[in-house]
Order: C-alpha cells, then structure tokens, then sequence
C-alpha cells in the first residue's frame, strides 16, 4: 500500500456586520385589523398613510428561514472537507486536489482520517469489482491501515464509484471485527455523507473514496 500526505492548512475569515435604523418621528404605528397591512397616524393632522396597494410586507425568503434554523451552519468545518467532486478526483477545503490516474496512470483512492487527506494506490490489485457491481479492497494492501492507528475512527463512509455498487461480504467483517461502523454509496453521495458527519462529530469520521470514474 502506498500513501501519500497530503498537506493541508486552515484558512480564517472574519465577516463585517452593519445595521440600519429607520424612525418615524412624531408618528405611531397600528396595526389595520381587516386589510392586515399596517398603517401609520401622526400625532398631528388627519388622515392615515397607508402603504400602496401591492406594495405591502413582502414574504420571508425561504432560504432565510432555513439558514436561521440550520444548527450546523456555523459549526467550524473539518480542515479535509471534499469542496467538490470532479470527474476525475475531489477538491478539498485546503485546495488540495486528489486526482485519479494519477501520472504514472495509477488508480488513486482517496483517505480522509481525522484532519488528515492521503492518496492511495489502489493499482496492483489494491481493489477488485466482482460481476460488475460488487467492490472489494485488498485487506492486506489497503484496509490494514485500519487497524493499525489509534484511535480508530467510529464510522468509515466508504464511496464505490460512479454508481451503487455493494461491498464485498469479506470486507464487511473485516470492519465490524475493528468495530468499526460503515455507510456505503457511490463516491458522490459518499463525499457528501462525509462532509456532514465529519462536521457533526468531529475526529471520529473516516471515509475511503474509489475516484468517482471508476
């Protein structure tokens, strides 16, 4: 098995916030319990200003109200965060880019533990596709890495590809003999579940990527 570091580092932004009053001097607002828009009475003078017709309250953005009732939105992010998935490889937070083949035309999985991104070389029988739609990765090659640090991870999100394949029944036990948890999808699906349980509990989420063109 051949891993590679890859190198990443954390980037920090600060964001400027301002605010805008609006008063009405000399003015009380009352609510127009049958037109349901509201109006405004000076203390002086007659007449109520009353907004024109159309031109009332707008509506809340739904895209607001989810942001606002969103309890990860400003969870910190893990420093390994797939931004994105290519064609032929995934772009990190760190702008670190995972491309497979590689130059020497080798097929390169990805490895995701704790803050940490690693290539790895999945050529010479690293991994294997049985009929068609069942993946299995070599044990001694590849999987072992999970047994050998400490502390393991809880949950591994494993991505097959470029489409729903199953695991092989082999590297299933060999996971649940490390008591380690897994969730299995394609590649695509896999970056995504990563990035949401690697934000929700942190430190205990590994995933093991196949390119999303294989």
């Amino acid at each position: 098995m051949s891993l590679r570091f890859a190198y990443t580092r954390a980037a920090c932004n600060s964001n400027l916030k301002c605010g805008l009053n609006r008063s009405f001097s000399h003015s009380a607002v009352k609510l127009n319990l049958f037109g349901g828009s509201k109006t405004i009475q000076p203390k002086t003078g007659s007449g109520n200003l009353t907004a024109p017709t159309g031109k009332g309250e707008s509506a809340p953005d739904p895209v607001d109200l989810i942001k606002r009732n969103d309890m990860l939105a400003h969870s910190q992010k893990p420093r390994n965060n797939i931004e994105s998935v290519r064609d032929n490889g995934f772009l990190l937070s760190s702008n670190i880019i995972i491309t497979s083949p590689n130059k020497n035309g080798n097929v390169q999985g990805t490895l995701l533990l704790e803050s940490d991104a690693y290539e790895v070389d999945l050529s010479n029988g690293g991994f294997q596709i049985i009929n068609g739609f069942i993946v299995e990765f070599n044990e001694e090659s590849v999987l072992q890495i999970f047994s050998k640090i400490h502390p393991k991870p809880e949950i591994v999100v494993i991505g097959l590809g470029e489409r729903s394949r199953m695991l092989s029944d082999k590297n299933r036990k060999y996971f649940s003999s490390l008591g380690i948890q897994i969730e299995v999808s394609d590649s695509n699906n896999a970056a995504q579940n990563f990035d949401l349980l690697a934000t929700e509990r942190p430190n205990v989420v590994g995933a093991l990527l196949l390119p999303p063109n294989v």
